[in-house]
């Protein structure tokens, strides 16, 4: 199950910090986003990390960019390849430019209808 997109970046009040993932490990959508963007990429430029294979990490010449995920899935660690787009797959390296990343973001904020549980005063 998936949760809506419905408020995504809604807050009850400016200092208030969102926690995001089903751990919280990122506390905005710019983080969200490129996670999902260059999750199976390392510190060397073109490098991937093929989670197809029975190691995905064995003879990686950089560092992954991010942790290893909690269990390693091949049917939802899909797109070792980075093929841009729908084409290649779920996520990991959708080559999307900064700029691109941005405007999902931006996409993401309209998703929001005004409303939020007020918090009682303290």
């Amino acid at each position: 199950k998936v949760p809506t997109l419905r408020n995504v970046d809604k807050r009850p009040g400016p200092g208030f910090v969102k926690a995001y993932m089903h751990d919280g490990a990122f506390k905005s959508l710019e983080e969200v986003v490129h996670f999902y963007n260059t999750r199976n990429l390392t510190t060397v430029e073109g490098e991937l990390i093929d989670f197809t294979r029975d190691d995905p990490y064995e003879g990686l010449q950089g560092r992954p960019l991010w942790p290893p995920p909690e269990v390693i899935s091949p049917t939802s660690l899909i797109n070792p390849a980075g093929v841009p787009g729908a084409e290649g797959g779920e996520v990991g390296n959708l080559q999307l430019t900064a700029d691109e990343e941005a405007h999902i973001v931006a996409f993401l904020r309209t998703l929001s209808d005004g409303w939020f549980v007020k918090l009682p005063d303290d």
